[in-house]
């Protein structure tokens, strides 16, 4: 009995390192699931806009709003609807780890222009 007195303590540390590992995983994850829903916000608003008669600049203000940080939008026009592209660079939101994982995300929102 006095020799598996320490085993608990050795198991433990074996597995630490993968419930770290998978701890980061997880906040990678729902970051990237934040990061769409922005996006996604961030268009379809823009999309509205634009389709009820306001100004582009007003929409791509708006759609930068609702967007991450360093977000890009682009706006097109295509067979009477309006077309609207956000797109930003998901990073891991730790400073040591911000250059693992980033990736860029895009939504597309398309919204039928109204007539007045």
């Amino acid at each position: 009995m006095r020799r598996e007195r320490g085993m608990v303590t050795a198991e433990l540390m074996t597995i630490a390192p993968l419930g770290v590992a998978f701890a980061f995983l997880l906040l990678w994850v729902v970051s990237l699931g934040l990061t769409q829903v922005r996006l996604a916000d961030a268009s379809r608003e823009s999309a509205r806009m634009i389709a009820r008669g306001e100004p582009t600049s007003s929409a791509e203000t708006a759609a930068r709003r609702h967007a991450p940080d360093g977000a890009t939008v682009r706006v097109g026009e295509e067979g009477g609807a309006v077309v609207v592209t956000v797109s930003a660079r998901s990073r891991m939101p730790l400073p040591f780890f911000s250059g693992i994982g980033s990736r860029t995300m895009t939504s597309t929102s398309v919204a039928a222009l109204e007539s007045p």
